[in-house]
């Protein structure tokens, strides 16, 4: 190496003047020949370690270049990391605040939900008979206990809109059903009854003997027999029905 190279032509340099020195007794032409080997030796030798330098310096310069890049790429992709980790904190933090938000809703859903079961079930007992016996399936399906349920929101919210869907379908038409109606001294009779819609209903059994009113009460759906309707609730069911020509019939609305 350039090291060798060195030592060579110091060696050279050094042996040079001991034969000048040594060799006095030589003929100056002999002496001046001499020393020209020498020094052309010398140069050689200089030369050589010259060129290796060089082509150890251009591999050195490579090599530092090499590194260099690589220390950039490495900081290019250490800056990356550090923004990719500052980007999925600020990611992570956005979701916390997002998850925070929906629990927070959520919780106020439950908190209606809870009033809205609680009402449904205050409301089942002052629905039209009919529509009661229609919708016991649903009502069967809200928790005894609101505050204690385990249902999810989806879950609860289904069978509340689905009361509340049949109750404004039923609110909106006049619906006539047939059944029985126990009278004094235990004797039940058919008859038929006409809803319209939430606001009042009436009754006529099969006989044409007994009619009368059903209401909205405090208690619930509440029936007052009205004999004097007879004539006028049947009217209306064979119009409702087909058998009759439509016509006025007036019957009586109590407005609570």
């Amino acid at each position: 190496m350039a090291v060798n190279r060195f030592l060579k032509v110091a060696l050279a340099l050094s042996g040079a003047f001991f034969w000048v020195s040594a060799s006095t007794a030589e003929s100056p032409l002999e002496e001046t020949v001499n020393t020209l080997e020498e020094w052309v030796e010398t140069e050689r030798l200089i030369s050589d370690v010259k060129a290796e330098w060089e082509a150890n310096k251009s591999s050195m310069e490579n090599l530092i270049s090499i590194y260099t890049q690589e220390i950039e790429t490495l900081t290019e992709l250490i800056e990356a990391a550090e923004k990719d980790t500052s980007a999925a904190e600020t990611r992570r933090a956005d979701l916390t605040e997002q998850d925070k938000a929906v629990k927070e809703f959520e919780a106020k859903v439950v908190e209606g939900l809870i009033a809205a079961e609680t009402a449904m079930k205050g409301l089942q007992a002052f629905l039209p008979p009919p529509l009661q016996e229609e919708l016991n399936p649903l009502f069967s399906t809200i928790p005894e206990d609101p505050k204690a349920s385990k249902l999810s929101v989806g879950q609860r919210i289904q069978p509340i809109v689905a009361i509340l869907t049949q109750v404004q379908k039923f609110n909106q038409v006049v619906t006539v059903v047939e059944g029985f109606r126990e009278f004094e001294a235990g004797r039940t009779v058919q008859t038929e009854s006409i809803y319209f819609g939430l606001g009042a209903s009436y009754y006529v059994d099969q006989a044409n003997e007994h009619a009368g009113v059903g209401v909205m009460g405090s208690d619930g759906w509440e029936w007052k027999d009205d004999d004097e309707l007879v004539s006028a609730a049947r009217n209306f069911v064979e119009i409702y029905r087909g058998t009759q020509q439509a016509k006025y019939v007036e019957l009586p609305v109590s407005v609570n």
